[in-house]
This record gives C-alpha cells, sequence and structure tokens, in this order.
C-alpha cells in the first residue's frame, strides 16, 4: 500500500556512497525531500539530477535537505550519476530494502509509457545521459517524498512512468517559495 500525506516517513539509517551514515532521524526540524531512483546510468535519473542541481540553491535557501536512493551499487552510482556531484546524499540500495519501506513499485507499463513524452526522451539524449548497463530493475519507477519537519509525509509523489517526478511547482509549493 503506498505511503499518502499525513503519515510518518519510514526512518532508516543507511550508509551513502562517501560512507556517511545517513539517519532519517537527523533531519528532524527541517523540511526534507527523499526521492528514489532507478539506477546510475539511467538517462531520465541523470536528467532529473541535472534539472534538481540548476534548483538546488533556491531550494537549499529556502530550507529544503534532499536525500536520494539509488538501485545500483556505491562504485556505478560514483560512476555514472555521481559525475554530477550532488551536494546532498546519493544512496546505494541494490536490495532495495528502503524502496519496499516507501512502497515504490515496479511496471512495465510505466517503463514504456515515457515514449508519451519524447520530448524527454530527447533531452536525456541530448544531454549525454546514455545508459551504459542498467546495474538495476529496468522498470523501476521513480517516487519523491516531501517530510515535514516532524516527519509525517507532506506529499508522496509515485511516478507513473520511468522519468516521472513530482514537479518543481510542488516543491516550490512545500516551501513557502
Amino acid at each position: 500500500m503506498k505511503l499518502t500525506a499525513g503519515q510518518q516517513a519510514p526512518r532508516f539509517i543507511m550508509q551513502d556512497v562517501v560512507g556517511e551514515t545517513i539517519d532519517l532521524q537527523d533531519y528532524a526540524g527541517q523540511k526534507l525531500m527523499i526521492s528514489f531512483y532507478r539506477f546510475s546510468s539511467c538517462p531520465f535519473c541523470n536528467l532529473r539530477i541535472q534539472r534538481i542541481l540548476g534548483q538546488y540553491n533556491k531550494f537549499e535557501d529556502h530550507g529544503l535537505r534532499m536525500i536520494s536512493f539509488w538501485q545500483s551499487p556505491r562504485d556505478s552510482i560514483l560512476e555514472h550519476v555521481g559525475q554530477q556531484q550532488a551536494p546532498f546524499p546519493m544512496i546505494p540500495d541494490p536490495t532495495k530494502h528502503i524502496y519496499r519501506l516507501y512502497h515504490v513499485e515496479n511496471s512495465w507499463m510505466g517503463a514504456l509509457k515515457v515514449m508519451r513524452d519524447p520530448i524527454m526522451v530527447m533531452k536525456a539524449m541530448k544531454g549525454g545521459f546514455n545508459p551504459a548497463k542498467s546495474d538495476g530493475e529496468m522498470n523501476q519507477l521513480p517516487a519523491d517524498f516531501l517530510i515535514n519537519p516532524d516527519f509525517t509525509i507532506h506529499q508522496a509523489y509515485y511516478g507513473e512512468h520511468i522519468g516521472d517526478h513530482i514537479g518543481f511547482a510542488d516543491i516550490e509549493q512545500f516551501l513557502g517559495i
């Protein structure tokens, strides 16, 4: 069953790609976005990270902290998406333990739905984000969670296709921008 607004965000303690311990409890009193991605060489995931980085300073200035989960192992994350040098934790979860806690789903129909957005496909390819090897499930759908300072979920967004993430307008509304 998918998580919904008002529920408590499931707690986790994990190691990120640089070996730092990331404990959800350390974010008490802060607004947080937790994002779940496919695999580290996914063109749509890398395009999303590029777009997030373009807005990151504005989001951070308004108090947003971010954490990202990847179904790829550490070395693959560093080799691919890690090249973008995101200033927030990137956590490998190849066993998808945290994905299951947050009820992030897989869907072959969702994997095919991205073709309804040829502009996104072209932007990902033009951006040089070409898939290398897949070290995750090809039909993994993304998800984003906006978490209130008291760890209640403000908004749970489950992607409908493999490139579908919460809109920036929703993030800005959450931050009062």
